[in-house]
């Protein structure tokens, strides 16, 4: 049967988009860096705006990850499906939270690929979770962990007058 006769479809087709930021998760390579680098875009357009606002949206965009991812996982019958890049976007947007300027959106950014990559320090261990929880929690944990690295460096940099 066609994809778009099966029951459902649309509906399918909406959890589809969603998890894969727009359907960025269907670029042929590195989709994930191209989640994240979609989330930093679309958060450049929160960075003026209060913790407290760019947190709820966060914190919301990661509860809708986890249904999506969840629903996005189950429609396709894999555990976590490479296009799934819901997961970066809502990393990335914790790891911004309270961060202004260029400079420290492109060293979260790095910062965040790495964690995210590498999966140092238990952020592994996460993935172990089942469902929409195991997609996205290793990904919000690396942006979490990002967040205080970037502002580390730069409590650090501005106590020696480097900045």
């Amino acid at each position: 049967m066609p994809l778009s006769k099966q029951p459902n479809f649309f509906r399918n087709l909406i959890w589809i988009f969603i998890s894969s930021g727009g359907f960025v998760g269907f670029l042929p390579v590195c989709p994930g860096t191209f989640g994240a680098l979609t989330g930093l875009v679309y958060f450049w357009f929160l960075k003026e705006t209060s913790l407290l606002y760019q947190l709820v949206l966060t914190l919301s965009l990661s509860g809708l990850g986890v249904v999506a991812s969840h629903l996005a996982s189950k429609i396709v019958r894999e555990k976590d499906p490479e296009f799934v890049v819901i997961d970066e976007i809502a990393g990335m947007w914790f790891a911004l939270i309270g961060k202004n300027t260029w400079v420290e959106f492109v060293l979260a950014f790095v910062v965040f690929r790495f964690l995210d990559i590498k999966k140092p320090l238990f952020i592994g261990r996460l993935e172990r979770f089942s469902g929409g929880w195991g997609i996205m929690l290793d990904d919000l944990w690396a942006g979490i962990l990002t967040n205080g690295i970037v502002s580390l460096v730069f409590y650090v940099a501005k106590f020696y007058g480097l900045i």
